[in-house]
């Protein structure tokens, strides 16, 4: 069987790179560039594991975000206020007005009008917080738009009704196409910018919630 030109190139070009280690074949498979149509290691090994695609993510895709958030809030504060005042005036001199002209007319007898004052405020307070919110949860995300540098805007919406009990999550944030798990899914500590809000609405909340007076009271604080 005759031999392709391209094989007799080949023997060619190899006799040549041999020649020019001083013969030696294992040097020249080093010094010989690689060959594109041979096989490589995904077609020759059982264990070799193929390169991941590089994911095409447009806009309206939906991906999952799974919430792992965690906060604790210790505050402490005391404050102590003392304030204490006192006013002494007396008039020894003033004038009256004659109301028939209009004219300036010095005062005669009785006694000088004199104001005292004084006044003592004391107040002292009091305050700990003490608070801790985990939220673990997976919420499905719409893709809103896709920067110029691969970045994806993600918003996911998500709504809880069980008889007269309402739970609405709402999370949005930035993240990198590289951060997303070959099922499409993104942790909430890799979005940039995450706002996530937790409203509850029903008896639950109705009950534990502050009632207008007091907030009023609150407000003014007039004690």
């Amino acid at each position: 069987m005759a031999a392709t030109p391209s094989q007799s190139a080949e023997a060619q070009n190899s006799a040549v790179i041999m020649t020019q280690n001083g013969g030696s074949l294992l040097r020249a498979s080093l010094m010989a560039a690689p060959d594109p149509a041979r096989a490589g290691l995904k077609n020759v090994s059982v264990f070799s594991v193929p390169e991941p695609e590089a994911k095409s993510i447009k806009k309206h895709d939906l991906i999952t975000i799974i919430i792992r958030e965690e906060s604790e809030v210790s505050s402490q504060g005391t404050s102590d206020l003392k304030r204490q005042s006192d006013i002494d005036a007396k008039i020894d001199s003033f004038s009256r007005i004659n109301l028939a002209n209009f004219a300036l007319q010095p005062a005669v007898g009785g006694v000088a009008p004199e104001l005292k004052a004084s006044g003592t405020r004391n107040f002292k307070g009091e305050a700990t917080v003490d608070r801790t919110d985990s939220v673990i949860t997976r919420l499905t995300g719409e893709v809103l738009d896709v920067k110029p540098n691969g970045t994806l805007v993600i918003q996911a919406r998500k709504k809880i009704k069980n008889d007269d009990e309402e739970q609405l999550l709402l999370c949005s944030g930035i993240c990198r196409v590289e951060d997303l798990t070959p099922d499409n899914t993104v942790l909430s500590t890799q979005l940039f910018d995450l706002e996530f809000t937790k409203v509850n609405k029903g008896q639950v909340r109705s009950t534990t919630k502050t009632g207008f007076l007091h907030k009023l009271l609150d407000f003014v604080n007039p004690f």
